[in-house]
């Protein structure tokens, strides 16, 4: 948190104001203002200007026997730089501060619908692993024999840098709000700024890029992932919150915030569902299942359902919790979550359905598709079964660039709210069994690793004598195998202790395969792998794509959606 100490007097006085000193937002862009005094001693009197105007409306508080502070809901700006300055007088004496900010004017657009794919956890060599096995080299020549989708036939590319506002590494609920608003959050926020309150509910609020066009324009909004429903991504494009764990608000705020999408498609039912249910964690008897249909949403439950559905508003759950892998969906199908959800839609489904529902609207729409369950087993260093998660994302973006052709006014994206640390490094011979340190090859010896034998639905299967050796350079102490498993096994446990003993060691169910065990870099307590500071990939097709390129902050990700679809946020529909 930026402390912003105040010149003067020998006023011991710090404050924070929010939006923050050098905060860029859209002309018109709903925000609250949000100023702070701490170590006040004797409060006085203080004056807020904007740009030499009284703000007249602020809300005082003493949250602390030592503070003040003042709020101001629902507030935006004019195109330009504006300054804010506090005039502050305690004991101590007067102190003056100013903060700067920049509205960004509006601007027309090209585009009428947009497509925005995020892979989490998505980095730049997870998209290549994918590529590896999807489209493996010509042993004659060296060269690919192909593409995935999501990196040919560009319009733009952009290589995206992460962080966060109070530090330099991210996570998902942060990275997801900068791409939805254009500002820097907190670790574990979703579209709020700090405050000094204990109530994670309360905090100053910035609009998102859904917000703005529900109060802007006649668009529909659409959400789908395969994470849990109120998971970090999927809930930065409805709800605010300073700790992404408020899962009921989260769900709450799907149905009751500013956004209400028109499609939401989402993973796991816990939230959603009564306390009394079975498998909610819900602490009251909200039913949102009921509650979203007497609201007008088409409810459905299963890939039948879905395929089916034919409703204008449609609300799907299809698991208690996350959609598991694509490997065990339709290759492996062993995970006991598989056999008590035997009909789950892939991705692909749950995209297209979503595009034939939003399409209805003459006016465009908004969708945002996250795969969420590459980062999920990114985490535990499963890379197999995040990288197949990749290769079903890439199928969905294939459907959305065939809708774009025959819709030229579309927008397709693809990118990711921050990377993980995986890396592929040589081939391995898996005919030598699990943990063969032996059978790793580097340079020539790693050879041509191929992936021939295909599903149903065209992705290869992990079955190939012959593989790839991928690893991950943040990680805890663990078993390494090098092969895949049919059954899912994290590869810490814990290791039983509390307090400062507690830690995380090796899964012996899967040192038992047969292994060679890895000491991690990571402190005692990491019972996993972790986000790194690696820039991402973004992928642009279609209507607005020029606005893609380079090196660019996650931040502007959001100026250019606005850029391509000629957002004026200083007009209410």
């Amino acid at each position: 948190m930026t402390a912003l100490l105040f010149s003067g007097a020998a006023s011991a006085a710090t404050f924070q104001v929010y939006p923050y000193n050098g905060a860029k937002l859209l002309a018109g862009q709903k925000f609250d203002l949000r100023i702070e005094a701490e170590g006040v001693k004797g409060f006085k009197d203080a004056a807020v200007t904007l740009d030499g105007q009284v703000v007249s409306g602020l809300t005082r508080t003493t949250t602390k026997a030592d503070s003040v502070e003042w709020t101001l809901r629902g507030q935006s700006l004019n195109t330009g730089t504006h300054e804010l300055v506090v005039n502050f007088t305690d004991d101590n004496g007067p102190a003056t501060k100013s903060v700067r900010w920049y509205a960004t004017p509006p601007v027309t657009g090209k585009a009428k619908n947009v497509i925005l794919f995020i892979g989490d956890g998505m980095g730049w060599n997870t998209v290549e692993a994918a590529q590896l096995i999807a489209h493996p080299y010509n042993p004659g020549s060296g060269l690919p024999t192909g593409k995935l989708e999501m990196m040919s036939g560009l319009s733009g590319m952009a290589s995206i840098t992460t962080s966060s506002f109070d530090s330099a590494l991210a996570d998902s609920a942060n990275t997801a709000s900068s791409i939805a608003t254009g500002q820097k959050v907190l670790v574990n926020a979703l579209n709020v700024y700090p405050d000094n309150t204990e109530d994670t509910l309360d905090n100053p609020r910035i609009e998102t890029i859904t917000e703005i066009l529900r109060r802007t324009t006649g668009k529909s909004i659409g959400i789908v992932s395969d994470a849990f429903g109120t998971d970090a991504t999927p809930a930065a494009f409805s709800a605010h919150t300073r700790r992404r764990g408020d899962y009921s608000a989260i769900a709450d705020q799907y149905f009751q915030g500013g956004v209400k999408p028109d499609v939401l498609l989402i993973g796991g039912s816990r939230d959603f569902i009564p306390s009394t249910a079975p498998g909610s964690r819900r602490k009251d008897t909200t039913d949102w299942i009921t509650g979203s249909q007497k609201l007008g949403y088409g409810f459905v439950s299963s890939r039948t359902e879905l395929l089916a559905a034919n409703s204008d508003k449609l609300f799907g759950l299809f698991n208690i919790d996350n959609i598991p892998s694509y490997l065990d969906r339709a290759q492996y199908k062993g995970e006991e979550t598989v056999k008590n959800f035997p009909d789950m839609p892939y991705l692909w489904d749950s995209t297209r359905k979503a595009i034939e529902t939003l399409d209805k609207n003459p006016n465009g729409f908004f969708l945002m598709v996250e795969s969420g369950m590459i980062d999920k087993y990114e985490h535990p260093l499963d890379w197999q079964r995040g990288v197949w998660n990749v290769m079903e994302l890439d199928r969905a973006v294939a459907y959305a660039k065939e809708y774009a052709k025959t819709h030229p006014d579309t927008l397709v994206l693809v990118t990711a709210d921050h990377a993980h640390s995986i890396s592929t490094y040589g081939g391995y011979d898996a005919t030598q069994g699990p943990g063969k340190r032996e059978a790793v090859g580097v340079y020539q010896d790693a050879g041509f690793p191929t992936y021939a034998q295909k599903d149903a639905n065209g992705i290869p299967t992990p079955d190939s004598p012959r593989t790839y050796a991928v690893g991950f350079a943040a990680l805890p102490d663990y078993c390494e195998t090098y092969l895949g498993r049919k059954v899912f096994q994290d590869p810490t446990v814990s290791n039983g202790k509390t307090g400062a003993e507690a830690g995380y060691v090796p899964n012996p169910k899967v040192c038992a395969e047969g292994s060679v065990l890895r000491t991690g870099n990571l402190p005692p307590s990491a019972n996993q792998g972790v986000h790194t500071a690696d820039p991402v990939p973004l992928f642009a097709f279609g209507a607005g794509a020029e606005n893609f390129f380079g090196t660019m902050d996650q931040t502007d990700i959001f100026f250019s959606i606005s850029r391509a679809l000629g957002v004026d946020a200083t007009k209410n529909k």
